[in-house]
């Protein structure tokens, strides 16, 4: 491998891992700011648990509901109820950084999903509401199937996750 493509791959896994640690962040703020997707993870049963994979050994995101809060889980012993596995970190990072849909990225066979689809289409809907609190408009209206009513302002939902409410 190139130097210049060793520099390449580690700045995607390097963004990839921001992004997937603020995603976390805005579910557990976005649970008791935004009424839809509190609706959305109380239907979720108890103990669920959603993991996304951007590559192997790349980084990873591992969400638990437990108590009616979404902790992280950072090594995973028992099997996922919901696998997000990105076939190469390319995909993973084009939708990470809002260049590309889930539903575009869906279509176009970038990740492979094992799991219950309407428990995985539950968790979609979250992860586009919140898309919808931290993209700007002009990404959301790209990659957004759906036009979402924002419940609290993007600057509050971006305080909270900062000071991880």
């Amino acid at each position: 491998m190139r130097a210049r493509t060793k520099i390449i791959t580690f700045g995607k896994k390097e963004i990839s891992k921001i992004v997937l640690f603020f995603l976390y962040r805005a579910f557990k703020v976005s649970y008791y700011l935004d009424t839809n997707i509190e609706k959305e993870i109380k239907k979720w049963k108890e103990n669920m648990q959603i993991e996304i994979k951007t590559c192997e050994n790349g980084p990873f995101l591992i969400l638990k509901k437990s108590n009616n809060q979404i902790k992280r889980i950072k090594r995973n012993d028992t099997k996922s109820d919901i696998s997000i596995q990105f076939k190469s970190l390319d995909s993973a990072f084009l939708m990470l950084t809002g260049r590309l849909g889930v539903a575009k990225a869906y279509a176009e066979h970038r990740f492979i999903l094992k799991g219950d689809i309407s428990e995985a289409m539950s968790f979609v809907r979250c992860v586009d509401i919140i898309e919808s609190y931290l993209f700007p408009r002009v990404i959301t209206k790209r990659i957004l199937k759906a036009k979402y009513k924002k419940q609290k302002s993007s600057i509050l939902m971006y305080v909270h996750i900062l000071i991880n409410r």
